[in-house]
C-alpha cells in the first residue's frame, strides 16, 4: 500500500473522488428509492471519513469489517435488491476508504516537502548530485570553519591538510562520451570514499578535482599524509576511462599552520599550481 500511494497524485485522487462519487449518484438515482439514495451517501461519507483519520492498520480493518458487515446483513436478512447492488453497497464504504486514505497521506507527504524546503535546499546546495561529495559552496564552508578553530585554539596546536586530486585532459574525455565521463567521476568519488580515512571530508569542487581536507594534530603525521596521498593518486590513476583507457591524475597537498592567512580560493590555485608541477615532474622522468 506504502509504494501505492505515492504513484497516485493529490490532483488526480481528488478528481477520482468527485467522479466516483458523481457516477454513484447518476446510477442509483435511476435504481433506489430515495432514501436508500440518502444512505449510499453516507457510507461514501464514512468511508472518506475513515480513510481520512486512519492509519493503514486502521484503513485495513474498517474494511474487513465493513465487507463482513455488509455481506452478513444484506445476504442473511430478507432485503430485497438486485445482486449487483448488495456487492456495491458490500464495497463501497472500503472503496472510498482506500481512496481517502491516499489523499490523506498525499496531504500529509506535500506537507513534509513544504516544510523541509529549506533542508533539502541546502542540501542539493551542499551536496554534489553526481558523486553525492560536498560541493565547492560547502568546501569553502569547512575550509573556513576548520581555519577559525586553528586561530581560536592555538594551543591544541591543529593543522588541516588539503589534498588535490585532478583528472587530466576532462574535455577530451566529455568529447568522446559524456556519460562515459560521469561514470568516471562517480567511480573515482567512490573509490576515494573507501581509500580514505572516516575524519576526513571529501569534495567534488567540479571539472574533475576532488579536494580533501585533513584535520591533523601538529605535523608529525605529514609524511603519512603524504604517502596517503600517493597511494591515493596510484590507485585512483588505475581506474580506466571507457574501460580501456588510461587516465592520468594529477594531485597536490597543502598543509596549513596557524598563522595561515590563505582563503580558500588560494589554496585551491596554489593547489591546481603545485598539481600542475606535479605532472611536469613525472614527464621529465
Amino acid at each position: 500500500m506504502n509504494k501505492l500511494r505515492f504513484r497516485i497524485h493529490l490532483e488526480f485522487g481528488v478528481i477520482l473522488l468527485m467522479a466516483l462519487d458523481l457516477l454513484q449518484n447518476l446510477i442509483l438515482y435511476n435504481y433506489v428509492d430515495r432514501q436508500t439514495f440518502y444512505y449510499a451517501n453516507i457510507l461514501v461519507f464514512l468511508g472518506i471519513v475513515f480513510g481520512m483519520m486512519g492509519t493503514s492498520l486502521f484503513v485495513v480493518i474498517v474494511s474487513l469489517m465493513m465487507i463482513a458487515i455488509g455481506s452478513f446483513t444484506l445476504y442473511f436478512f430478507p432485503i430485497v435488491m438486485i445482486d449487483w447492488l448488495k456487492i456495491y453497497f458490500i464495497f463501497i464504504v472500503p472503496a472510498f476508504t482506500v481512496l481517502g486514505y491516499f489523499i490523506k497521506t498525499d496531504i500529509f507527504l506535500r506537507k513534509q516537502v513544504i516544510s523541509s524546503r529549506k533542508d533539502m535546499a541546502t542540501y542539493l546546495k551542499n551536496t554534489d548530485a553526481l558523486t553525492q561529495l560536498g560541493t565547492l559552496t560547502k568546501f569553502n564552508e569547512s575550509y573556513q570553519r576548520f581555519v577559525e578553530t586553528i586561530e581560536l585554539r592555538p594551543k591544541l596546536d591543529r593543522c588541516l591538510a588539503v589534498s588535490l586530486f585532478y583528472i587530466d585532459y576532462l574535455d577530451q574525455y566529455r568529447y568522446q562520451s559524456e556519460t562515459k565521463t560521469n561514470e568516471l567521476i562517480k567511480i573515482l568519488a567512490d573509490d576515494l570514499e573507501t581509500i580514505r580515512l572516516p575524519e576526513e571530508q571529501l569534495f567534488y569542487v567540479g571539472d574533475g578535482a576532488f579536494v580533501v581536507l585533513t584535520p591533523l594534530v601538529g605535523t608529525e603525521n605529514i609524511d603519512q599524509l603524504r604517502e596517503l596521498t600517493q597511494i591515493t593518486k596510484t590507485q585512483l590513476s588505475l581506474i580506466p576511462f571507457d574501460g580501456n583507457q588510461d587516465i592520468t591524475l594529477r594531485s597536490g597537498l597543502i598543509v596549513l599552520e596557524r598563522d595561515s592567512q590563505l582563503t580558500a580560493e588560494q589554496v585551491l590555485s596554489r593547489l591546481n599550481r603545485q598539481a600542475e608541477t606535479d605532472l611536469s615532474e613525472e614527464y621529465i622522468v
